[in-house]
């Protein structure tokens, strides 16, 4: 009777500590970017429990939420008085007492030592009941980049000591030792035995970064175990290019990433860079990795009610995944090829970067709300804005606030405390064509919509429209497709012989991280014949594509609803050509491809015979293979010669053959033979010195060799 009475007891006490704590608490919430002059008020539940009855090894979504509203709170004023200090009032909520919060908010950038190296970060311990004794929940909050320069020139900090290639990124690694130590000393101050004490460790952005190097140090160190150490980050950057960051030792931090978010993909992780950071990553639901009328019409007006309380506005996704972060990775490691060249001389991306970021960045807070009340916008960039304005959904206003919601904590705690973790994270990876050459090609979705062009391989950005994401790269176009969508594409190039299209495609997890590609393959469009073919979640694990091909109707009919003729196309050229008997001839063409007028006005550069000529004509070009284009224009020229003094009028019938390279949409480079017919007893006078060659006793021709370029 006395055991079974001491059982239940035990019952009581465990049912006791599942419940005693579990409760609602309102935090007021201000950060970085909040709109809101005063903290708004959230409410997230609260409860001690899930630090010893859950494994750090396993994700809690609540654990991240109270982790993403200390990074949110953690970009405090330092100068507000405790009694108003949203972070310290937070501290107090969850029950932490003043005498174990430690604050490091005042930074001294020139400190010889430390430099930009240093970081603001907050300490908080308390005393908690678990079914093992009293224990010491301690709090490591680390803020991330503040509104100044020297942070982010820490940021920039691969290797500055070296300039050399670097396994781990040496401002965070600095900064972190100073964090570390600090830590240390406070528990040795407060008298907090680490084998007694659990740690919540987090940050946002360069927070996040030395939140998980943090983490390595206190789990390498073997002071802490994993067991311990509850790690969560949001948007960090790559921390290490270490063989074990794929080590399961550090399975206790969780990395959570904004796919649309270009901060987690730097430095990059492709080619020689092979930046990766440790631990877990998530990556949060975006239109990409979700059902897209459920994100539109569910989850995004979930998010927008947590979302508006902090930015006074809606949400601005980009809806384009994680395809131009990873276009950032493409570009910086095609550039860069390696930390040398990060380096390199004034061209370096670390000296450009630093130079932007000092001209950024002012000296103090009333420089940074002089600058944000200057409304005189150069005309280059208003001109730019207009643009947007007309051609983008959204418009300018709608870019600018996206490349500010892509990487905000706002939109990290917005997501994670309006959804469900089954809601709020996705595994859906996405897959990109890369194109090379000369074509025409169009994107379209089940109803027809046009989602991107291609005419002549150049992309025609103002007629992109979401899924769709593209980017134009050193002669190629790299074209982006959601898993969650099949989406149509028809490729053709009206050209008399096959062009071998050239395209590989490559194939990135959920968080952009790239993991694969196939072969080269060709596409072999010709003349009034196209290639078709659907991309999207069938190309993510197909190693070429699956292509049908398109006779002449079909084709007709779809290059005229997407406007893929560029050879009806109405352009002004102008001309600069010569001949080899050193005539310089000058003009202009209008009209299209299929047909234009010329006007030109030639005269000699040599000294003798003196003549001025006119010549008007009309012509044709046609594509023979790729960017090579074969042309042809018949010409009357009126020919002013003079010789023994007088002047001399003829009328010239002319003809040119050309061949053309054309490099871009509009500039072409072309060479040909000219030929002027000489009709005997007609035009004469313009052959006198001139060698000819004979068609009939009436008619002879003259040849030249003409060169030159259109524009």
């Amino acid at each position: 009777m006395r055991l079974l009475k001491l059982f239940f007891i035990f019952q009581l006490s465990v049912f006791g500590f599942q419940f005693a704590f579990a409760r609602t608490v309102t935090l007021p919430v201000h950060g970085l970017v909040v709109a809101s002059d005063e903290p708004v008020p959230l409410d997230v539940e609260w409860d001690e429990k899930w630090f010893w009855e859950g494994k750090p090894t396993e994700y809690n979504h609540n654990i991240a939420r109270i982790a993403a509203l200390f990074s949110e709170i953690s970009y405090v004023r330092v100068e507000e008085a405790p009694e108003h200090n949203p972070l310290i009032q937070s501290y107090h909520t969850l029950g932490f007492k003043d005498d174990l919060i430690e604050m490091n908010y005042i930074l001294d950038y020139a400190a010889p030592i430390t430099g930009n190296n240093q970081a603001a970060y907050s300490f908080a311990a308390k005393e908690i009941q678990t079914p093992n004794g009293k224990k010491t929940l301690v709090f490591v909050i680390l803020r991330g980049t503040p509104l100044s320069a020297n942070e982010w020139l820490s940021n920039l900090n691969i290797s500055d000591t070296t300039h050399e290639n670097v396994l781990v990124h040496e401002g965070f690694s600095r900064t972190v030792s100073l964090v570390h130590t600090a830590l240390i000393y406070y528990l040795l101050k407060n008298k907090i035995s680490p084998d007694e004490a659990i740690f919540l460790i987090t940050g946002h952005s360069r927070g996040a970064a030395l939140a998980n190097l943090l983490g390595v140090t206190l789990e390498d160190e073997g002071i802490l175990t994993s067991e311990r150490l509850f790690v969560y980050t949001f948007a960090s950057p790559n921390v290490s290019q270490e063989d074990k960051t794929s080590d399961t030792r550090y399975n206790f931090i969780w990395n959570i990433v904004n796919a649309e978010d270009m901060v987690p993909s730097v430095p990059p992780n492709r080619n020689a860079w092979r930046w990766r950071k440790f631990g877990h990553i998530k990556v949060l639901v975006n239109f990409w990795n979700a059902e897209p009328d459920t994100y539109d019409e569910t989850l995004i007006p979930r998010v927008n009610a947590i979302f508006k309380k902090l930015l006074l506005r809606t949400y601005a996704p980009f809806k384009s995944g994680p395809f131009y972060q990873t276009q950032l990775a493409r570009v910086l490691t095609t550039f860069y090829r390696n930390i040398e060249k990060y380096y390199g001389s004034v061209f370096g991306l670390r000296n450009i970067a630093e130079n932007i970021l000092l001209k950024t960045f002012p000296e103090d807070e009333e420089g940074l709300k002089n600058t944000a009340e200057d409304e005189k916008q150069p005309l280059l960039v208003r001109m730019v804005q207009r643009s947007i304005n007309t051609k983008r959904e959204g418009g300018f206003d709608y870019i600018k606030n996206a490349f500010v919601d892509m990487h905000a904590c706002e939109t990290y705690l917005s997501i994670l405390l309006a959804l469900d973790e089954e809601e709020a994270f996705s595994d859906m990876g996405s897959s990109q064509i890369v194109i090379s050459g000369s074509y025409d090609c169009a994107v379209y979705d089940d109803d027809g919509t046009l989602l991107a062009r291609v005419i002549d391989g150049i992309l025609e950005i103002s007629t992109m429209r979401v899924p769709i994401a593209a980017m134009p790269l050193l002669g190629k176009i790299v074209i982006g497709f959601p898993k969650n969508k099949e989406l149509n594409v028809v490729l053709l190039k009206d050209s008399i012989l096959p062009t071998a299209i050239p395209y590989k495609i490559e194939y990135y997890d959920s968080d952009g991280s790239f993991f694969g590609e196939t072969y080269r393959h060709y596409l072999f469009p010709q003349g009034k014949t196209s290639i078709s073919f659907t991309a999207g979640s069938s190309t993510f694990a197909s190693e070429r594509l699956n292509t049908e091909r398109l006779f002449w109707s079909d084709t007709k009919a779809l290059a005229k609803k997407y406007d893929l003729r560029p050879e009806v196309k109405f352009k002004i050229l102008g001309e600069l050509s010569f001949t080899g008997s050193r005539d310089l001839y000058v003009g202009v063409s209008t009209g299209s491809q299929k047909v234009f007028l010329d006007v030109l006005g030639s005269f000699p550069l040599k000294k003798s015979p003196d003549y001025a000529c006119l010549s008007l004509g009309i012509g044709r070009q046609h594509s023979l293979y790729g960017r090579i284009l074969l042309g042809a224009e018949v010409f009357n020229k009126f020919y002013w010669s003079k010789y023994d003094g007088s002047w001399n009028f003829d009328a010239v019938p002319s003809a040119r053959l050309t061949l053309s390279l054309k490099p871009g949409r509009t500039v072409s480079f072309f060479a040909g033979p000219f030929f002027d017919f000489n009709i005997r007893g007609f035009n004469d006078d313009a052959f006198r010195d001139r060698c000819t060659h004979k068609i009939t006793d009436k008619l002879q021709f003259a040849p030249s060799f003409n060169f030159g370029i259109r524009f």
